[in-house]
């Protein structure tokens, strides 16, 4: 089925937007980081572009060089005040301050410039569920963790110790990995990026990766390797 670019919707302005501020404790500069000789920012703005979803492309940043990285990667630039680019401040708290200056947008998508592996048709299914009457989507991906409490006596959570199961009998659980979220406008305002009729697009695990460390970094770059030559 093709996909209908919810940019097309009538009385919907749909945004894309990518938060990237200039601090990282994790990795420093994360957001430019060069996987397969391209910066993390640039990347995704690539995919976003082909996805020809959204009526406008936003990166909202405090630094000049990731500002002309957006910029050469055909975004438009939103300066983000300073008290939504501290390590203690909330991605809804940027995105809504972001709106705050762009009162035409009615459904915007935040997209993780550090997940490496973001797909234009991830996007797509995501935005066109919004196009059906969703008020927000966001990205998920199958785990298969058997999960346990903490404390002195663990206790199994997700599973019976009696009854471990097997991984070919268990469809797993569905976890936030991060990609995108997805959201009316009047849902940002509230404080959520989730919530009333939401849905989800699945993700495969190999296309799940988030990078947060120089590990992450690593094993990004070393599937990209693993694929190119031709073994995926």
């Amino acid at each position: 089925m093709a996909h209908t670019p919810p940019s097309l919707i009538e009385g919907e302005w749909v945004a894309g937007l990518v938060l990237a501020r200039g601090g990282s404790k994790g990795v420093k500069s994360k957001n430019l980081l060069q996987l397969d000789r391209k910066p993390l920012l640039r990347r995704t703005l690539e995919v976003m572009h082909k996805a020809k979803c959204f009526k406008s492309v936003w990166v909202s940043t405090d630094s000049d060089l990731i500002a002309e990285c957006a910029r050469e990667g055909e975004a438009q630039v939103h300066w983000r005040a300073p008290y939504t680019a501290t390590d203690d401040a909330s991605s809804v708290c940027a995105v809504q301050e972001f709106l705050k200056h762009h009162p035409e947008i009615t459904i915007v998508c935040l997209v993780q410039c550090t997940s490496p592996f973001l797909k234009a048709e991830y996007l797509q299914s995501g935005l066109e569920k919004m196009g059906q009457g969703y008020d927000s989507v966001f990205s998920v991906t199958r785990r298969h963790l058997l999960r346990w409490s903490e404390g002195e006596f663990t206790v199994a959570q997700n599973f019976s110790p009696k009854h471990r199961p097997r991984r070919q009998d268990w469809p797993g659980e569905l976890s936030e990995n991060g990609m995108f979220y997805a959201a009316k406008v009047e849902l940002v305002k509230s404080g959520l990026l989730q919530g009333n009729r939401c849905g989800y697009v699945e993700v495969p695990q190999e296309d799940s990766l988030e990078i947060d460390s120089p590990f992450d970094a690593v094993v990004a770059q070393a599937w990209i390797n693993y694929c190119q030559e031709g073994s995926v």
